[in-house]
């Protein structure tokens, strides 16, 4: 993974006239594009999968991110082309968040919220996990994330048209937060890269 992450920056930086990523868009990417094994969607065995650093290169090169920042109550829309034939669209938002005080009641201090609408009207909002002893195993199911500051939707099957990506500042109590989202239109015809 290091390797792999050191060949990104590279590539970034050779982009970008030498410039170096910040980590937090390397995470989006990297996250992102991930080869999903286990229970479909993030999971507490495998996270959002295995590192498939080619589609995270791949996603470098097609600028498939976009970089903002959102206040408290405040809303950003982008449209992402989804063509036809495609077999998935993943869509990640991620910010680094601010430290919490010590023993503050939650550890994350500013809570973005991501929802993905559909050309049909239909909203997607980010697949969450049950933390509850008995639920560990379950399959991540769509709900508002509070918890964390890294939320992906996954859009199966999708319908080819216009979708549009929703980040709300849903408490953002210093200011504004800046936010990295990440996309990733996967083919029917996909191959395995590792």
């Amino acid at each position: 993974v290091s390797g792999s992450l050191a060949l990104f920056n590279e590539r970034y930086r050779q982009l970008h006239g030498g410039a170096n990523p910040t980590g937090a868009l390397m995470k989006a990417l990297v996250c992102n594009t991930a080869e999903d094994i286990g229970n479909t969607g993030p999971d507490y065995t495998f996270g959002f999968g295995m590192l498939n650093a080619r589609r995270a290169v791949e996603a470098l090169e097609g600028n498939h991110y976009f970089i903002n920042t959102v206040s408290n109550g405040g809303n950003n829309t982008q449209i992402i082309s989804v063509p036809a034939n495609t077999k998935r669209i993943k869509v990640m938002l991620y910010w680094a968040d601010t430290a919490a005080e010590p023993n503050a009641a939650t550890a994350l201090v500013n809570d973005l919220d991501i929802t993905v609408t559909e050309p049909s009207s239909i909203l997607h909002r980010p697949l969450i996990l049950n933390p509850a002893p008995q639920h560990v195993n379950d399959v991540a199911r769509e709900g508002a994330d509070h918890t964390n500051n890294i939320e992906q939707v996954i859009i199966e099957n999708p319908a080819a048209g216009n979708y549009t990506i929703n980040v709300a500042g849903f408490a953002v109590p210093y200011g504004s937060q800046q936010y990295i989202i990440s996309y990733e239109r996967v083919p029917l015809s996909v191959t395995l890269d590792y």
